[in-house]
């Protein structure tokens, strides 16, 4: 009875500090954003400490998990945007780390999980080391501190704390998949008033989530998760509704309309395939090797073909079959015009400077001088501060915009963290107890590593804890083979001391 005393008053003391907190960055936002900063500091503090104390790390993160999909832009200086309550929670998440380090739990929890963390070094490495030759020195820093702030929230924190109760993994990605779907009703709603008119398709998603595309990938990730997830369930019940699920977020894929998500889904099943198949590394190098040699012999006849392609993505009468084709079209479709214009500014880019790129996050700012003429359309940005309707986002691509904004260094850091998960899921889940877990997650994972060569999301707060969320549980369930795996009554005990 003490305990559960103890529990609902720690509860009640983070909500009224939650409530306060909530307070003082919307009015402060709104009235002194500046000076909003440090009683918001001081608060965040406070209330990771109470989460420390009252143990409440679990339901901070299925807090995150359901209201990151309704996560905003408001702003907080005439320049500055931050998404609330996304990033003021990731903060909160962020200093409870920092609490539990400052208190001892990292030496008392030194197990083979934390050597895992050595894998994303180089890439968060990348975004410190480029600073400095950064093109615009305030957009680096900030892009950077984000960055840096969803790795170790969502790939870190979230890790440590799925080694302590690996259920919460499902428990988050189901309140995260509600939420989801109240934003779908939200964008159905807006769809509905503009007489269902697919032009619309763009923007129904907001103010939540800036445009079908990320929706989109979110709902082929999801579906990818919960469907190769199913032989995990324990009971056919359970195992009904997962697949339900799953088949639910396929159609919701299907209604964003975003080729490079539906394009995800094939290559999803692809994976998951070759991954029940054992196939190893070399196995993956060979059937690698063969496809870049194809793709060279056919290199011509491939883009004369794509040259007579005619379907356009933003035609009203086009339907999915239509649409899907449309992604091969680069001779009329403006949107696949411009997505080529930016893969070239982006290549220029990083040949002016290959080994510091021109700053984290500042490809929009600086890519302009670099576009390709003879590629340049009615979505072409001649002026960063006054973008053309329908023509946002940067490099169009997660590998791309890593190689102009820090140079070789930045790929090759993220192209290390993926080769670790590839290796894992491939090399070492064989014989693993977690087996169906860590395919499960690499092959769900797989539809971003795909969609990554046509967008790029990691730096927005709803994406991020979906990637770096699901890396983390692949990572736990790795070293879980021959580790203890600590109960909640040992967990509040190793908290405690």
């Amino acid at each position: 009875m003490q305990g559960n005393a103890k529990n609902r008053y720690g509860i009640l003391s983070v909500t009224l500090i939650v409530v306060l907190f909530t307070a003082i960055i919307f009015t402060g936002s709104l009235l002194f954003p500046l000076l909003a900063l440090i009683p918001g500091t001081i608060l965040i503090f406070i209330l990771a400490y109470l989460i420390v104390r009252f143990n409440l790390q679990a339901l901070l993160l299925k807090v995150m998990a359901f209201v990151l999909p309704f996560s905003v832009a408001v702003p907080l200086t005439e320049s500055s945007m931050i998404r609330v309550p996304g990033e003021p929670l990731a903060l909160v998440a962020a200093a409870v780390l920092f609490t539990e380090i400052m208190s001892g739990s990292f030496k008392k929890m030194n197990d083979t999980l934390h050597r895992e963390f050595l894998w994303l070094l180089p890439f968060a490495a990348a975004f410190l080391v480029t600073i400095p030759f950064s093109q615009i020195l305030v957009v680096s820093l900030k892009f950077s501190f984000i960055n840096l702030l969803y790795m170790l929230v969502f790939y870190i924190f979230v890790a440590r704390q799925l080694r302590y109760d690996s259920s919460l993994f499902f428990q988050m990605i189901l309140l995260y998949s509600m939420g989801m779907l109240v934003v779908l009703l939200w964008s159905l709603f807006r769809f509905w008033q503009w007489e269902w008119n697919p032009v619309v398709m763009r923007g129904i998603f907001l103010p939540f989530y800036n445009d079908h595309t990320i929706f989109g990938a979110a709902a082929a990730i999801l579906a990818a998760l919960w469907l190769s997830t199913i032989s995990l369930c324990r009971n056919n019940k359970t195992g009904i509704f997962w697949l339900v699920t799953g088949l639910l977020f396929i159609m919701i894929v299907f209604y964003t309309t975003s080729r490079a998500a539906l394009l995800s889904l094939p290559l999803f099943i692809l994976v998951l395939t070759l991954l029940y198949l054992k196939l190893k590394i070399r196995h993956l190098l060979i059937i690698g090797g063969l496809f870049l040699i194809v793709g060279m012999v056919l290199h011509q006849p491939l883009i004369k073909r794509m040259q007579q392609v005619e379907a356009l993505s933003y035609d009203v009468n086009a339907g999915i079959v239509e649409r899907t084709v449309s992604s091969a079209n680069i001779s009329t479709d403006v949107s696949n015009i411009e997505r080529l214009n930016r893969w070239v500014s982006a290549w220029r880019m990083f040949k002016e400077r290959p080994l510091t790129g021109f700053g984290p996050g500042t490809y929009q700012f600086t890519y302009i001088p670099y576009q390709e003429p003879s590629l340049m359309n009615p979505l072409t940005v001649t002026d960063p501060w006054n973008v053309p309707e329908g023509s946002g986002g940067t490099a169009h691509s997660e590998y791309l915009l890593a190689l102009s904004e820090m140079g070789i260094l930045g790929l090759a850091g993220w192209l290390l963290f993926i080769g670790r998960l590839i290796f894992l899921a491939f090399g070492r889940s064989i014989g693993h107890r977690s087996r169906v877990a860590i395919i499960a997650a690499f092959a769900a994972l797989a539809t971003w590593f795909f969609h990554a060569f046509f967008n790029n999301y990691l730096n927005t707060d709803k994406f991020a804890f979906l990637f770096w969320g699901i890396a983390a549980w692949l990572a736990t369930n790795y070293h879980t083979k021959d580790e203890h795996l600590y109960t909640k009554d040992e967990e509040h005990l190793l908290r405690k001391n």
